[in-house]
């Protein structure tokens, strides 16, 4: 199959009807361009050029497949130079995926200035809270909880989440604080429920280098954790929620936060994306503002 070294000779020879000007013209040897039209001849079986002494021509067959050269050429052009400008410039389509409510509540308030600074980008967002295969999913970036394991993946990390546990204050004037997770046990406990297999996720606490696990027991269960943090902030009961949850409900005074002590440790919240040679512009410049925002 002829190359596009072999097809752009072709149309230089064609184009300045001599083998000495075209060679001149792409710094090669006469005989360089001569030995590679002699070999586009000889695997495409036709003859492309009449030569003479003192011209070269195109023969009738050279003719028709000269045009096709010229649009094959023009179209490479035109393809180098849009991956010119994408190498410049961040453009095209982007494929995110990020956990649901974290994407939810800390991602998409960003969204508008992303968008604003890059307009030619288009987003195209999944929530998922499952485990997504990027390469096999065509994902280009996606945003991951806890340590990761997937070394074929590039990982940047953003920021970081905690549990903690919080009650609104009209519950405590009621009820009473937790001194310490044992006393969960007197309090009514809102629990997150996991889907799959469809148990309530254990409340986690540590202390001095020991954690525990308590079961939470209450008259409520959630398998939403904004449904939750809102039952909290209505005062049916204690959650224990990641940060991004709670924190401005405590800042407004409509939850607060108990147990502080023996809150287990903080987990890293990164931003992951295969790995590449050249990294996409659009993927670079999506990195480095979520790093920038949420860092």
């Amino acid at each position: 199959m002829a190359d596009f070294k072999s097809l752009a000779i072709f149309v230089k020879v064609a184009e300045r009807r001599s083998f000495i000007r075209a060679a001149n013209d792409l710094g090669m040897t006469q005989s360089g361009v001569s030995n590679a039209i002699n070999r586009l001849e000889v695997e495409l079986g036709v003859r492309l050029l009449a030569r003479t002494t003192r011209s070269v021509g195109v023969t009738e067959d050279g003719a028709g497949f000269l045009e096709r050269c010229r649009q094959i050429l023009a179209s490479f052009e035109e393809a180098e130079l849009v991956l010119s400008r994408a190498r410049l410039k961040p453009s095209g389509r982007l494929r995110v995926d990020m956990p649901v409510a974290f994407g939810r509540l800390k991602v998409v308030p960003l969204l508008p200035a992303f968008r604003a600074e890059y307009a030619e980008v288009e987003l195209a967002l999944s929530f998922t809270d499952r485990y997504v295969d990027l390469v096999g999913e065509g994902i280009d970036v996606a945003i991951r909880f806890g340590d990761l394991k997937d070394s074929s993946l590039i990982a940047r990390r953003l920021t970081r989440t905690r549990f903690g546990v919080v009650g609104a204050p009209h519950y405590f004037a009621k009820h009473g604080r937790p001194k310490r997770p044992e006393d969960i046990a007197r309090h009514n406990c809102l629990a997150f429920m996991i889907r799959e297999p469809g148990v309530a996720r254990e409340w986690q606490f540590e202390h001095k280098g020991v954690r525990v696990g308590l079961s939470p027991k209450g008259d409520i269960s959630f398998t939403d954790g904004a449904a939750l943090c809102a039952a909290a902030c209505a005062g049916f009961g204690l959650a224990q929620l990641h940060d991004y949850y709670t924190e401005d409900a405590i800042a407004a005074g409509a939850l607060e936060p108990v147990l502080q002590r023996y809150r287990p440790p903080a987990n890293p919240i990164s931003v992951v994306y295969p790995t590449a040679r050249h990294l996409a512009p659009k993927v670079r410049a999506f990195v480095d503002f979520l790093a920038a925002r949420l860092g």
